[in-house]
């Protein structure tokens, strides 16, 4: 496509557009252009027909939802997809030559892209959804098939009945939730407001596919199956069983057998967390493959993140060393002054008269007595690292600051477990990078990815529950967290009615119990925390005092060493 798309294009795109719509009085906020730049015919008729047929302030908000993620061309895209579906037969009995600008643009777009690699997401889809509109075959494995039916609106939905599709889409596949309500749309702070960016969107296409781009010019200030539920639904969905397989094949399998993580859900999941499940893995994925185009595009992602967390670990390597340094001589120093002193028998130091005859008559050499203090392994500390969304922009500074606080309590002795957290489509997902044991499984945590939602509560409830279990005698829990807890699986009473959406003070409150009721059992629970300025209240109220934040990489042995301080000269 070329760079510069020219004014007369732009003019005719939207005049196409104002044409369909019936109206002149806007400007549009998507155009659609070929692989030359030309003003694309078929799609800007569908364009200027969503302006026609439906509440467009409706599908806008949509559109500003998706514009605050960094995957918004892909998202846009599919929601056009299937716009396109219902429109298509909305607009046919009264504009039928839209029969042959369709399946002109279709052949056209199959031509173009050939065989396509699931992990050129919206192509994959897009290939799918024309093939099948002119009737042509095409091969999508279960999931995608699933998601491709849920996504192909009908011509009886209204766009209150999309918006509801579309929440169940996105927050079931993508984690995306549509239900801000306009006074909690924040712009987010990476976007420039509109008069700044309407410049810079001219020159920038978000590129669909060999054939298609939607040319932007203004900015934009459950536990159960899958099952869309509105009367338009094809009834496609995925059983109980199958929703966890395919969890499995995100995240991992599962590292309990079935009967243990059944006790620990009806234990676990109940008042707040009632019908939420739990998945706790380690990150080995199930043999097989999933034909998943999905799953394609977020390996891919994943494998990046990874490099870059590494990259950014080994770019600061020396301070980095010299820190961790530092931090473990700050808890090696905490530990040995807080540890009693006990007389124990040894081959060497003060002489035991009573056991002198021992030496000769049973060649033992224990005859001497000298003091030791007791073993750092009456202490062992868990690690939580919040995996949401809410994180992508501090993925690495995450797993760097979790790898630096596990690689000093390795050096010290200290018995470490590692875990993420996050959730997905009612799932509550731990991820174990390493155990207790593994004292050189450090450098798993790069691999710690930001991905889903959070439900802080019941992530420090498993935790919890999953820290009472070992053997140790003092425990301790860091949380490392911006403290943000939102899921899309909301509060239900106990007769399954709608109490409140997990988010916000509802989230943060539950969040707080739960840490109030490790305390009680006898956990030391820490913060360090990840956010922003406007949420140190939050983390204020859930922790208490026992929250720091990091402001740099040379503070970071004192911040943390003095809050693990803190926690130890009380054991």
């Amino acid at each position: 496509m070329k760079e510069e798309l020219s004014f007369d294009q732009k003019r005719r795109a939207d005049n196409i557009i104002w044409s369909c719509a019936g109206q002149y009085d806007f400007t549009p906020d998507f155009r659609a252009f070929d692989k030359n730049g030309n003003a694309e015919l078929y799609w800007n008729c569908i364009i200027g027909a969503a302006r026609k047929n439906y509440d467009y302030k409706i599908l806008e908000d949509i559109f500003k939802v998706f514009d605050s993620y960094e995957d918004a061309a892909t998202y846009n895209g599919l929601l056009w997809l299937g716009l396109e579906n219902a429109l298509y037969q909305k607009e046919l009995p009264y504009r039928p030559a839209l029969r042959e600008l369709r399946n002109r643009y279709a052949r056209e777009l199959i031509a173009q892209l050939g065989i396509v690699d699931d992990s050129r997401f919206y192509d994959f889809f897009a290939l799918a959804h024309f093939k099948k509109a002119i009737g042509d075959s095409y091969y999508l494995g279960k999931y995608d098939e699933a998601l491709l039916d849920l996504l192909e609106f009908t011509q009886e939905m209204s766009a209150e009945d999309i918006k509801l599709r579309a929440e169940e889409l996105f927050t079931r596949w993508f984690n995306i939730s549509l239900s801000l309500k306009k006074s909690d749309f924040k712009f987010p702070k990476f976007l420039k407001r509109k008069s700044e960016l309407t410049e810079k969107k001219e020159k920038t296409r978000s590129k669909f596919g060999c054939g298609f781009a939607l040319h932007i010019p203004q900015g934009y200030g459950g536990s159960e199956a899958y099952t869309a539920g509105d009367k338009n639904d094809r009834k496609t969905k995925l059983s109980a069983e199958e929703l966890e397989r395919f969890m499995e094949f995100k995240y991992g399998s599962q590292l309990y057998p079935r009967n243990i993580l059944n006790k620990l859900e009806r234990e676990l999941c109940v008042d707040n967390h009632a019908g939420c499940r739990l998945l706790i893995t380690k990150g080995c994925k199930p043999d097989g493959n999933i034909n998943n185009a999905f799953e394609a595009l977020q390996k891919q992602k994943e494998a990046r993140q990874i490099e870059l967390n590494r990259k950014c670990f080994f770019d600061n390597y020396a301070a980095n060393i010299t820190q961790i340094s530092e931090l473990s001589n700050r808890i090696r120093n905490s530990v040995l002054m807080n540890l009693e002193t006990s007389i124990v028998r040894s081959d060497s130091g003060i002489i035991d008269p009573t056991r002198v005859w021992r030496a000769s008559v049973l060649n033992d050499t224990g005859i001497f007595r000298k003091a030791e203090n007791d073993n750092c392994g009456n202490i062992c500390v868990d690690i939580l690292l919040d995996a949401s969304t809410s994180q992508k922009s501090r993925q690495e500074a995450v797993s760097n600051q979790g790898y630096m606080i596990a690689e000093s309590l390795s050096r010290c002795n200290i018995p470490c477990r590692v875990m993420s957290f996050c959730s997905m489509t009612g799932f509550t997902i731990l991820r174990i990078f390493k155990d207790y044991y593994d004292k050189k499984n450090n450098d798993r945590i790069f691999e710690y990815v930001a991905n889903g939602c959070n439900r802080d509560g019941l992530a420090v409830k498993l935790a919890h529950r999953l820290i009472n279990d070992s053997e140790y005698e003092h425990k301790i829990l860091i949380v490392l967290s911006d403290v943000k807890p939102n899921d899309v699986r909301k509060i239900y009473d106990a007769s399954g009615k709608e109490v409140s959406n997990y988010e916000l003070n509802a989230g943060i409150i539950d969040t707080a119990q739960e840490v109030r009721r490790a305390r009680s059992d006898g956990i030391s629970v820490l913060c360090v925390f990840t956010g922003a300025d406007e949420d140190v209240p939050s983390a204020r109220l859930v922790y208490g005092r026992d929250f720091a934040r990091i402001h740099s990489l040379y503070k970071f042995a004192d911040t943390v060493g003095n809050l693990i301080k803190n926690q130890i000269d009380i054991i």
